[in-house]
C-alpha cells in the first residue's frame, strides 16, 4: 500500500503491526514475505490473529484463493499461554514436557 501515514503524534514513531513485501530473487522468481510484530503467546488467543497468520501463509505461497474469513483456525489441544515480561516465566517447564499434537 502506498498510503501516506497519518500526520501527528498518532504515528510518531510509526509502527506497523503487519506488512508484506514482494521482491525478485536472484533466480528471477518473485518472492513474497509477510512480517508481523504480533505473536506473543497471549496474542495467539485471538482468532483474528491466527486467521491473519494462516491467510498470510497462503498469500506467501501464491495461494490467495485459499484464504477465507471463515477458515477454521481453532487451537489444537490445550493452550494456556503465560504472561510475558520480566519474571513472568514458569519455573521448571522445559521443552521436553511439551508434546506434539497431530490432527
Amino acid at each position: 500500500d502506498d498510503s501516506e501515514p497519518v500526520d501527528g503524534p498518532r504515528n510518531d514513531p510509526l509502527m506497523p503491526v503487519a506488512w508484506t513485501n514482494e521482491f525478485e530473487s536472484k533466480s528471477g522468481k518473485t518472492a513474497r514475505v509477510f512480517t508481523t510484530t504480533m505473536g506473543a503467546s497471549q496474542d495467539l488467543l485471538s482468532e483474528g490473529l491466527r486467521r491473519l497468520i494462516v491467510n498470510a501463509c497462503y498469500w506467501t505461497l501464491g495461494m490467495e484463493d485459499e484464504t477465507s474469513e471463515r477458515a477454521v483456525v481453532d487451537i489444537v489441544g490445550e493452550f494456556k499461554p503465560t504472561s510475558f515480561g520480566f519474571d513472568a516465566f514458569t519455573n521448571g517447564v522445559k521443552p521436553s514436557v511439551h508434546r506434539l499434537v497431530r490432527r
